[in-house]
């Protein structure tokens, strides 16, 4: 088991550069829910799009609650930085990082920060609740929101909300001339256009 002051440096760092990419986008502010269901995505979308890759989100551990996953190490993580007066939390509950910070030269940097700026990108032209939405309709999500199951969610590349994802992978890359040609970000982008503009109106 890895140190757990370990652990909180990376989850801290991980915020931060979450925090940065929320930021460069415009979003000034960000609820703790966010939070924990853009990780939470971040994860899921990392293992749809490399399969083969070892998981880069080992330390989080996420369970059902009514309003989406949790993850303690995320809620800990807040604290920490709250104390450490990195990010800053309102009187409603959201969460925007210390400007002072961002003109440090020292200011810790995920290595996920450009897959953040992915996500956060997408999240910001299809609507946090509409991408959100549309994963958790995996059997996985549904069946432990059902039982509001404290069992930890597979968030591994087996996992059943990624075999969702790739439901529709292969009729969504027929419609692609050359899936070689786009980016990680493109890719996305034109995956969620097909989602929402061929299987979800089929469906409505």
């Amino acid at each position: 088991m890895r140190n757990k002051t370990l652990e909180l440096f990376d989850v801290n760092t991980d915020i931060i550069s979450l925090m940065i990419a929320v930021k460069e986008i415009g979003w000034e502010e960000i609820r703790e829910q966010s939070i924990h269901r853009i990780i939470y995505l971040s994860s899921v979308l990392f293992a749809f799009i490399y399969p083969s890759s070892g998981s880069q989100y080992n330390n989080y551990h996420f369970s059902i609650t009514d309003s989406g996953p949790f993850s303690n190490m995320i809620y800990n993580s807040l604290i920490d930085l709250k104390v450490r007066e990195i990010l800053v939390e309102d009187s409603d509950g959201n969460f925007k990082i210390n400007n002072s910070l961002l003109e440090e030269d020292n200011v810790p940097i995920s290595e996920k920060l450009d897959w953040f700026r992915i996500v956060v990108y997408i999240l910001g032209k299809y609507g946090e609740n509409r991408i959100f939405g549309f994963v958790i309709q995996d059997p996985q999500y549904k069946e432990y929101f059902q039982r509001l199951s404290q069992k930890e969610i597979d968030i591994s590349n087996q996992n059943k909300t990624t075999s969702f994802l790739n439901q529709f992978k292969t009729t969504f890359e027929k419609t692609l001339n050359d899936v070689s040609k786009i980016d990680q970000k493109e890719y996305l982008e034109l995956y969620f256009e097909y989602i929402f503009s061929k299987i979800i109106r089929k469906e409505s």
